[in-house]
């Protein structure tokens, strides 16, 4: 099920996104953000724990897009950077050739771990497929309808 145009993640979005190597091992990053495709500003992440720096060429759109990721992640420490992660999400699963899903022992949710499914096997296919084969492994498979990974239910559906 596709979620509104009203939603946080249909009518936010990134692009530009970049990411540099650290000598500490980690990474840090920064995208551009986009308010129904229009750029708004920008966001860094130095890779150090320390909440993400906003430059917004509106800060109307900046002080809405930080309240749309408060309600959406009330608990995180820096809400507005939950909310990034997950609009780049979005953005590189939907752009994937090929099928992605996701097994009770991959680490999806924290780290982006996922499969993917043979070259030019359908959603259906492969939902059937994993339905059949891992269903005591809670399947879930990338749905760009939704831009989620969502359950896969039973064989039949």
């Amino acid at each position: 099920m596709a979620l509104p145009i009203s939603h946080p993640l249909q009518r936010y979005s990134v692009s530009g996104y970049r990411e540099t190597d650290l000598p500490s091992g980690g990474f840090a990053w920064s995208a551009d953000l986009l308010r129904h495709g229009q750029s708004f500003g920008m966001v860094t992440d130095h890779g150090d724990g320390r909440a993400c720096d906003w430059a917004f060429t509106d800060d109307g759109y900046g002080a809405e897009f930080l309240a749309a990721a408060a309600d959406l992640h009330p608990g995180a420490t820096d809400p507005g950077g939950v909310l990034v992660e997950q609009l780049v999400t979005i953005r590189q699963m939907n752009s994937l050739d090929q099928v992605a899903y996701c097994l009770d022992d991959d680490a999806f949710e924290e780290r982006g771990e996922h499969r993917l499914a043979d070259p030019g096997r359908t959603f259906l296919e492969v939902r059937r497929d994993l339905a059949e084969r891992f269903g005591d492994r809670n399947p879930r498979i990338w749905d760009k309808n939704a831009s989620a990974m969502v359950p896969v239910t039973s064989p039949s559906t």
